[in-house]
Parts: structure tokens; C-alpha cells; sequence
């Protein structure tokens, strides 16, 4: 099957941690961080995603250096302090956990997909795998921010399964936001659900109900669907019933790699298959820096099967 491939003579290497930026813009970003903490008076030990000040507590980068990769580096410095001083702020002031009662909580409360690289300390967090390389999280919805449920937080509201139960339900309740359904090239299509919402990609966890929701009837789960969640405002889907599944891989992995390289908040560049029991990777990076189809014998047995009297 042919594949996009984003080309250039000399492309320069992601970060392996911050991989929105290039290696050299993820130095220059940690070094105008450090510096920015000099500034406010805080001494930290700068580690690849996220710094540790001399009192234990953790800054994670990622937010900021989304934020920061998609603006000039001009204004890099006061986009950092302003993230920092609302950060602190937060540190000093009351623990959202211990303020809100349980029905807050349960009206705040919804299940999100994260990036598993993207996530510091994440042992720290109850989480479940969802699919390869993304962890599905409870966060708890507050007016500028959201808090991850960490295991102690977690506990204190009924622990991970009641949380998640309850999470799933709010993310239920969500209007739906843009919904196209786009074509791909050599025939057939995808649906995209679009938003501005951060628990946009998340309604990936409600598929295939999601899709059966949105287009009027039970869409037919014998095959199996795609699915992919380039970054936090995009989910994608198709649910496989004939050959258009074919020009459907390669129009969605085009989507989630220019969804997931363009966005300054990223989840994950790959297409993946709903097997009957998981989602596995149908797309990896491959030598040149191209994604490439991984057909696994189950989804070829799909594909032979969806194929056979034509």
C-alpha cells in the first residue's frame, strides 16, 4: 500500500522527549527555562522533560513547550513566566482534591488520553494502556487547568474504576463539535470529529458507540474500525465493512501524521485497528523518517476476507 511520506534534504531530529521541537530547539527551550527560574529566584536541576527545584517539587514542560512551539521564540521568556507564576500560584494555594466535595468532583471529572511519553512520573497515576504509546488518565476538569487524579487523589473518590466509570459518562454528555467526513484518496472514506474542546480526542474511548450515535445506526463491528488521535482536539475514524478500508489507512495516516506534526499538542502519528480485543499499530516510522503500513496476520486475514469476491 502506498504511504504519505513528509520529506526534507536534511531534516533535523525530533527531541526524544519534547518531540515537537527539533533537538536544538528543545536545548534552546530548556535553557531560556532555566533561566526564567533564575529570574523568580528558583535554583532547579533541568532534566529532559521537566525540572525538580531544591524542595522535591516537579515542573513538567510539556504544556509550556507546546505552547512555546507554536509561537516565535521571541516570546518564548514570557510565555514560560506566565506558565511558571500560575504553576507556583497553584503549589501555594489550596488543593483542589481537598476543597472540592464528591458531587464537584463527580460533575469535574472525565477520562483523557495522553501521550504516554509525554506524561512525568506517570507511575504516579493510575492509568490503563489504550492503545500503543497512549494511556488513558482521570482529570479532574478545574477553570484554568486540569489535574491528573493521582493514586492517592484517586482513592479518596472511590479509586480508578468508579472515577473512569464516571469519566466515561461525562465524556457521553460532551456536544458533538465538527464532524466531516472526508475522503480519501482512491475511494472511500473517514470521519473526523474535530473540536476545541481537550477532551476532544478523547471520545475516541466511546467508539464504536460514538460512531453508531453520530451517524443514526449501529455501524456493523465484524472487522473491526481504524481509529487515530493525532492531537487532543482531533479523533478519527473508519469502520471497516468493504475494500475502501485499504485507501482508508493510507488517507488516515496522512491525516494523523500532518494532525500530529502540525498541532502543538500532539498524541499519537499512528492509525491503529480495533482487533476484537485491542487496538493495535498499523503504522510505524520507518528508516527515512516516513510512516509505513505494518499489516499483522490478523488484519491481513481481514483484508482477504473483505477482499474475496471481488
Amino acid at each position: 500500500m502506498g504511504i504519505f511520506r513528509k520529506k526534507s534534504p536534511e531534516p533535523e531530529t525530533p527531541d526524544s522527549h519534547l518531540t515537537f521541537f527539533t533537538v536544538s530547539g528543545a536545548k534552546k527551550f530548556r535553557t531560556i527555562t532555566r533561566e526564567v527560574f533564575a529570574e523568580m529566584g528558583l535554583e532547579v536541576h533541568v532534566q529532559p522533560g521537566h525540572a525538580v527545584d531544591d524542595s522535591g517539587r516537579e515542573f513538567g514542560f510539556w504544556n509550556v513547550a507546546t505552547a512555546c512551539a507554536d509561537q516565535p521564540q521571541s516570546v518564548w521568556r514570557d510565555l514560560i513566566r506566565e506558565h511558571l507564576q500560575r504553576v507556583l500560584a497553584g503549589f501555594d494555594g489550596p488543593d483542589p482534591f481537598d476543597i472540592l466535595d464528591p458531587a464537584d468532583v463527580a460533575r469535574k471529572t472525565f477520562a483523557r488520553l495522553y501521550d504516554e511519553a509525554s506524561v512525568t512520573g506517570i507511575d504516579g497515576y493510575p492509568h490503563r494502556e489504550f492503545a500503543p504509546g497512549i494511556v488513558e488518565m482521570i482529570a479532574l476538569d478545574l477553570p484554568d487547568t486540569v489535574s491528573v487524579f493521582s493514586h492517592n487523589n484517586a482513592n479518596k473518590f472511590g479509586g480508578f474504576g468508579a472515577l473512569r466509570t464516571q469519566g466515561i459518562a461525562n465524556l457521553r454528555g460532551l456536544e458533538v463539535e465538527n464532524l466531516e467526513t472526508l475522503p480519501a484518496p482512491g475511494g472511500g472514506s473517514f470521519t473526523a470529529l474535530l473540536g476545541d474542546s481537550v477532551y476532544t480526542a478523547s471520545r475516541a474511548l466511546l467508539l464504536p458507540d460514538l460512531a453508531s450515535e453520530l451517524l443514526g445506526k449501529r455501524v456493523r463491528e465484524e472487522f473491526g474500525w481504524l481509529m487515530s488521535v493525532p492531537n487532543r482536539h482531533q479523533v478519527v475514524w473508519h469502520i471497516i465493512e468493504d475494500a475502501t478500508v485499504i485507501p482508508a489507512v493510507n488517507g488516515m495516516a496522512r491525516f494523523a501524521a500532518m494532525g500530529y506534526s502540525d498541532s502543538p499538542t500532539p498524541v499519537s502519528p499512528h492509525v491503529f485497528w480495533w482487533n476484537g480485543a485491542s487496538y493495535e499499530q498499523l503504522t510505524e516510522v520507518s528508516d527515512d523518517g516516513g510512516l509505513a503500513i505494518r499489516v499483522s496476520p490478523g488484519f491481513q486475514a481481514v483484508l482477504e476476507s473483505i477482499t474475496a469476491d471481488r
